[in-house]
């Protein structure tokens, strides 16, 4: 049964004084209601624009600090929500609040085609094509001038006279914010959430767990577009007009510097951000002081430029993470050397600490469907060229149920390039792979996981942020089809199961920890584990006891034996340890430079003259000929 964790009380604290914050412009009013002298309407209106960024920035955050997506189009679909409102209201007489209602509309289907554009590319070249976006809409805006005013914009928004006091101006944007901000905290804490999270953290083994990453990006980047749509509608009803600077390039560094102002790290930082944003861009445009001759306020990109680099260089998570970093400067000061929470590593003791008993219990690994002796897997005459380099030639193999079959072969031999070919990281050239009868050559590596698939990387691939549940959680989720969901906690489904097989493979004091932190064979057994918990019926483990000692190799291989044996997994794997390919596998198959030269039992493969020569370097070109 499921226990409700505490909230921690620096949660408490940041929800506390974010509604500070949002009180203090109406409490001005009753203050001026006291004292006439003092006038409210200021304080109203930079706390109105500061709720409006704060979605504004949160919405961006969707993108930048929950999948790691680097975009220069926000300001577009911020700027296409304010024209929305502001062109129905100008051109169709359509009032102001179901403008509000269309704005995130059209801002999200401009945001899907444009994102389904920008998301053909990835990485730098993926900003590139956002930065390219933005331009283009900028100059339809600034253009079109019988559409949309061309460089005038639209102005004179007439609002309801509800609205007309800025008090009440003030709530109503408060109360649209505030529903918009549940729905993306909702959001973001459920298995779709979770998703996200693993794509920021590891996009590759997001793939092999299950997740379409492609889909996923652009559903949260036309998400992200939809709540810019109705920050950038709220704005127009707020300010009562619509202009194209909102939409230029270097609009789009705002909701940049706010995320990083308040920590991209923290639900609430973005929120953070644009109070202290409003603030500074306040007090650096009213202030007097002269530096080098010029007003500081005529030097406001360059003030806040310095400001923000201050914050990255001494709080890198921004000012959400101040309250951290306080505790953890008292407990430095405190407690000198002593180890601090959170920053301790895992001692690679968990492979020693397996239990092979519990990991045969545990619910999160699934028996499938079992036909021993038949094809499970059949690759016919693969082959995979880089340049003038044939790193897999006419390869052919067959892999039964409930076998144990290695693959073993020179550095060089083409063991991870068919290995790649096979779980869709790479397209043959030529040959086909079919897996349980069905043709799964070239698919995508997240239907080849869905197909059941399962796969260790050579090189260590976890989610290194998240947790060591979390890790198993996730791809849990992936697998199974759920992060489909927008809805539920994701850190409460399946945590059991993954708090099981944790302690199998000898994890259980280290399920709070982010996984960065492990030591590398604690992060190996985290592989294991995840490949393991998604119910595979073929596991392909890539070199898996590599960087481990002798005795962590036997532990992880008899757990790897076992498991397969009770649970019906059939195993290919890769190994250059000859002791655990000859006492693990019943199947062997030699590559040398991307050919099979030969396959059969242990005992056969070991006797065998030309694998001799193989590892001793003696082989001769013409024994590899036809």
């Amino acid at each position: 049964m499921n226990r409700v964790r505490a909230v921690p009380m620096r949660w408490v604290a940041v929800a506390v004084l974010v509604l500070v914050a949002l009180l203090v412009p109406p409490l001005a009013g009753v203050y001026e209601n006291v004292n006439p002298d003092v006038s409210s309407r200021f304080e109203i209106f930079l706390g109105t624009s500061a709720v409006i960024l704060a979605l504004y920035a949160t919405s961006y955050n969707l993108m930048l600090g929950y999948t790691g997506m680097v975009s220069f189009a926000h300001a577009a679909y911020y700027g296409v929500g304010a024209y929305t409102v502001a062109i129905l209201f100008k051109r169709y007489n359509v009032p102001v609040l179901e403008g509000l209602l269309l704005a995130p509309v059209v801002a999200a289907v401009v945001g899907l085609v444009t994102g389904w554009v920008a998301l053909r590319a990835v990485r730098l070249y993926f900003s590139l094509l956002t930065l390219a976006i933005s331009q283009l809409l900028f100059a339809f805006f600034y253009g079109a001038y019988d559409f949309t005013g061309g460089d005038n914009g639209i102005h004179a928004i007439t609002i309801p006279d509800q609205l007309s006091d800025y008090t009440m101006l003030y709530y109503f944007v408060a109360a649209v914010v505030g529903v918009c901000m549940v729905l993306i905290f909702v959001l973001v804490r459920s298995p779709f959430g979770a998703a996200l999270l693993a794509i920021r953290e590891n996009r590759e083994r997001a793939r092999s767990v299950g997740i379409n990453v492609k889909r996923y990006e652009l559903a949260v980047y036309t998400i992200a577009a939809l709540f810019a749509g109705v920050a950038g509608a709220l704005f127009a009803i707020f300010q009562q007009e619509a202009y194209p600077e909102m939409l230029y390039w270097t609009a789009n560094a705002t909701p940049v510097v706010v995320t990083l102002l308040g920590g991209i790290g923290a639900f609430l930082g973005p929120a953070i951000g644009a109070f202290i944003y409003t603030g500074l861009d306040q007090a650096i445009t009213s202030s007097h002081v002269v530096v080098f001759g010029r007003a500081i306020k005529d030097l406001f990109d360059i003030t806040l430029g310095a400001i923000v680099l201050g914050v990255v260089l001494v709080v890198p998570g921004g000012f959400s993470q101040l309250p951290q970093l306080f505790v953890t400067l008292r407990n430095r000061f405190r407690g000198g050397d002593e180890e601090r929470p959170g920053e301790m590593e895992s001692t690679g003791e968990a492979i020693r600490l397996m239990d092979v008993q519990k990991a045969l219990h545990a619910d999160a690994i699934q028996a499938d469907q079992f036909r021993k002796g038949e094809t499970l897997l059949k690759i016919d005459g693969l082959s995979r060229r880089f340049g003038g380099l044939l790193a897999v030639q006419n390869f052919s193999l067959e892999v039964r149920q409930g076998d144990r079959h290695a693959i073993i072969g020179p550095n060089g031999a083409g063991k991870s390039t068919l290995f790649n070919l096979i779980t869709g990281r790479l397209r043959p050239d030529a040959g086909h792979v079919v897996f349980d009868g069905r043709d799964i050559t070239g698919k995508a590596p997240h239907l080849i996981a869905k197909a059941g698939i399962g796969r260790a990387f050579q090189i260590t691939m976890i989610f290194p942020r998240l947790t060591v549940r979390q890790n198993l959680q996730y791809a849990m989720l992936a697998h199974r089809g759920m992060t489909v969901r927008p809805f539920g906690i994701a850190d409460r489904i399946f945590r059991e199961e993954a708090q099981d097989l944790l302690e199998a493979v000898g994890l259980g004091n280290a399920a709070d920890l982010p996984a960065g932190q492990l030591s590398h064979g604690d992060q190996r057994a985290i592989e294991i584990a995840i490949s393991l918990a998604l119910g595979s019926k073929l596991v392909l483990l890539d070199e898996p006891t590599a960087g481990m000692s002798q005795f962590e190799t036997e532990k992880a291989m008899e757990l790897v034996r076992r498991i397969a044996t009770e649970r019906n997994l059939t195993l290919l794997f890769c190994e250059h340890d000859m002791d655990v390919v000859f006492g693990s596998a019943k199947t062997i198959t030699v590559m040398h430079q991307g050919r099979v030269l030969t396959e059969g039992t242990p005992e056969q493969v070991r006797g065998n003259a030309e694998v001799q020569k193989v590892y001793l370097g003696e082989l001769e070109e013409e024994v590899l000929g036809a």
